[in-house]
């Protein structure tokens, strides 16, 4: 036995040193991104030229978390200049910042596109051009063209005359500057306002800066209002709500890890008033903990944080198999002997959950697939330390005048004068089963993932000031373009910003931004080219034409026509994503009426309105259907083993345990107001796989005839699961909260009735407990 718990122990120590070159050396990232989670699915049906909605709003959103914005708002123009100016030298210093412009004062994104579009001038117009020219206002713009020419502060050159003699390029460039989001300078009634937009490094949050970064941009914000009277800022990007989030979560994660584990020391101690035990609980435990990770590293090269979490919560259940082991007497033999009277509810324990958490894996989600082997993993492993090392280590009696054992004896007392008949238990069950069944399609689910996180006030409300002012920043949107043909996409596009151009006047969309915006389609390029040629050339070109050393031409060429550049496009923060194999993108800010959208682009072929939140939502949902599909296996799973171990009456007696308590688990969170989603489901699945493994020891009991150990042990265990999950249910974070409320909820039902459902009610049977 002794060299079974040495070459176990070596294994431990292998998978430890596995676990950390994986990760130190980077060939394993942690990832605690929410947008990791989406578009990740094992398998796709899509094709790679068109993407499904839910990867192109992962890959928008992550392009969108590099970026943050910090709008500027003052009274008086010249201060607010200086201000920004000063300020976006100090954002440039800190660690972390890769980038900083000022559109309202500097060049923006547009600049670097001129020498593309000089050839092109007279099929470039801005919008506010074309119209003039639509309506025969050609004059204006030949003025226009003669002052640019003897301005003594033009930047005209003779190589940009010849190709744009009417000088038509600077305004299609300064409306482009403006619908790319880089033309920020306006006056919101009495006070200007002006961004100052930033790019981070794509590892910024990655790396673990994100923190640091956000507090010293606070202690900047800080102390330049301090120092300007006045001064208003605002700021936005997923980075402060990201480091938001994760400060609350921090902070509750360390109260009630201290909490908890405070609690299960003092309870493991005062139940044996000794050490060692602690030591076995934590051995058990932390070899769970330890091949659950090495198994994820091995497998994945990125793990999501959430993963980590659930396969973490499995603590609740390995520590069953440590006190369950503990909590019997010297007396009943040798450790060996000791094992044996309770290695087979060890095994059908772990059989059972093992199942449940496979059912998992099956799903197309890897978020689930990496729960599912870190959990079968750790418990394993949990099981294989109780069975290899524990045996080994001397062995510590309950003190029986132990507060907890006191508290435990009047609480058994009263549980055990209830008594259920068979029958009746026959009909809970087949009403319980027919309440999830109800419970399944009538109860509503909420998957919002606005629901998920604390929710700072400030930065919503800064992130709507910021919408409604400049039209940049918070409830993005997008509308998808698809099609073969790139000149039939960009017409399209087109026809949605004509579509839309009242709810820009009237402020319902703060902006809209597409690919062709950069790059218009050919046939509107060749309509430019003849309104130039009628409402300007054919006017007006004699007269500049004296004024000029070469001669104005509108001849078309095929070289003429400016065609969408890939590789430009990708060049330009702004302008990437914009084209995704076979589909367009049209980017929409602060957008105040969805619906009016919808219904003005109905008519457009093969444009829609695509809402990330409402994706984001759908995907979850997607989620949670396929977690209640793999919860439904496991109970079915677990019904079929029980019933091979103990008969059908007594297997359906086991299996009704947890199958009441998920039942009583989700009304009562219900009650309470907590929404069903798809981590209300997973939570749900901790309640099946430690609810079933109460009922599967208060069993296994009656055949090795220490029933009150095991239910001694089974009510230790629930103290150290409520320690762990319970107080969940006091975090800030409402999926935290959720969590901690539905798995209290479940186990002290799942414990309760252990009791009435399946205690005393398994026939002894000769079992080989070897």
């Amino acid at each position: 036995m002794k060299m079974r718990a040495v070459i176990w122990t070596m294994c431990l120590i292998a998978m430890g040193i596995v676990t950390i070159w994986k990760i130190s050396a980077n060939h394993s990232r942690i990832d605690g991104d929410i947008l990791s989670l989406i578009g990740q699915e094992s398998s796709s049906n899509t094709s790679s030229e068109q993407l499904s909605d839910i990867n192109i709003v992962r890959d928008l959103l992550a392009q969108d978390a590099n970026q943050a914005i910090i709008m500027l708002s003052h009274s008086e123009r010249d201060a607010l200049e200086n201000t920004s100016q000063e300020l976006a030298q100090k954002l440039r210093a800190i660690d972390g910042t890769q980038n900083v412009s000022l559109p309202g004062f500097e060049t923006g994104d547009a600049q670097p596109l001129y020498a593309l579009y000089q050839k092109h001038a007279y099929g470039l117009l801005s919008q506010k051009d074309r119209d003039a020219l639509i309506k025969g206002d050609g004059k204006r713009l030949f003025q226009r063209a003669l002052q640019n020419l003897y301005s003594p502060s033009s930047l005209i050159s003779a190589q940009s005359l010849k190709s744009d003699p009417f000088s038509l390029l600077p305004d299609f460039l300064s409306d482009l500057g403006a619908k790319i989001g880089q033309s920020g300078l306006v006056m919101d009634g009495e006070q200007f306002a002006t961004p100052i937009i930033l790019t981070l490094p794509k590892d910024v949050r990655s790396n673990g800066q994100d923190a640091n970064w956000v507090s010293q941009v606070n202690d900047t914000i800080t102390t330049t209002l301090t120092a300007n009277t006045g001064l208003h800022i605002a700021k936005t990007g997923q980075i402060f709500f990201a480091v938001s989030e994760a400060s609350h979560a921090r902070d509750d994660v360390q109260r009630i890890a201290i909490i908890a584990t405070t609690g299960v020391v003092i309870m493991v101690i005062a139940v044996f008033m000794s050490a060692l035990p602690l030591v076995a609980t934590l051995l058990t435990v932390g070899s769970g903990l330890l091949a659950g990770i090495t198994a994820l590293v091995v497998v994945f090269d990125s793990i999501h944080a959430i993963a980590l979490v659930f396969g973490a919560s499995l603590i609740g259940i390995s520590i069953d198999y440590a006190l369950h082991y503990l909590v019997l007497p010297s007396s009943t033999g040798t450790a060996s002997a000791r094992l044996a009277q309770i290695r087979p509810g060890l095994r059908l324990g772990l059989l059972t959950t093992a199942c449940g958490f496979a059912a998992l894996a099956v799903t197309p989600t890897i978020l689930l697939a990496q729960i599912s082997l870190y959990s079968i993993a750790g418990l394993i492993a949990a099981y294989a330390t109780v069975v290899l090392i524990l045996p080994v280590l001397p062995c510590r009696d309950v003190r029986n005048q132990s507060p907890v054992r006191v508290l435990y004896e009047r609480i058994n007392h009263a549980l055990l004068k209830v008594r259920i008949g068979p029958a009746q238990r026959l009909s809970i069950l087949a009403a319980a089963i027919l309440g999830l069944v109800a419970m399944a399609v009538y109860l509503p689910a909420n998957d919002d993932i606005a629901a998920l996180g604390h929710g700072d006030a400030a930065l919503i409300n800064d992130a709507r000031i910021i919408g409604q002012t400049l039209g940049m920043g918070g409830n993005l949107q997008f509308i998808r373009i698809d099609g073969d043909n790139v000149q039939d996409r960009l017409e399209t596009a087109e026809a949605v910003r004509t579509a839309l151009e009242p709810f820009l006047r009237d402020g319902v969309v703060g902006s809209l931004f597409g690919l062709a915006d950069v790059i218009p389609s050919i046939n509107r390029q060749r309509e430019n080219r003849d309104l130039v040629a009628s409402e300007l050339v054919d006017p007006y070109g004699a007269k500049l034409q004296a004024a000029l050393p070469f001669k104005i031409s509108t001849d078309d060429t095929p070289s003429d026509f400016l065609e969408p550049d890939q590789g430009l496009l990708a060049s330009i923060p702004g302008l990437a994503n914009l084209q995704q194999g076979e589909t367009d993108i049209m980017r929409i800010n602060a957008v105040q009426n969805p619906d009016a959208i919808r219904n003005a682009i109905a008519d457009i072929h093969s444009a829609r309105l695509i809402n990330p939140r409402e994706t984001i939502t759908a995907q979850f949902g997607q989620y949670r259907n396929w977690a209640v599909l793999a919860l439904a296996a496991s109970l079915i799973a677990a019904g079929i083993l029980a019933i091979i171990r103990y008969g059908i009456l007594g297997g359906l007696s086991v299996l009704a345990a947890p199958l009441i308590a998920i039942l009583l688990a989700v009304i009562g969170a219900y009650a309470v107001g907590v929404t069903v989603n798809f981590f209300a489901v997973m939570a749900l699945f901790l309640v099946f796989a430690i609810g079933a493994d109460y009922a599967i020891f208060t069993a296994e009991s009656q055949h090795h005839g220490q029933q009150d150990e095991t239910r001694f042990a089974v009510f230790l265990s629930l103290i150290s699961s409520i320690l762990a999950f319970g107080l969940l249910a006091t975090s800030s974070v409402p999926v935290v909260n959720a969590i901690g409320t539905i798995i209290s909820i479940g186990l002290t039902c799942a414990w309760v009735l252990s009791y009435w459902m399946g205690s005393a009610h398994v026939p002894d049977r000769n079992t080989d407990n070897r």
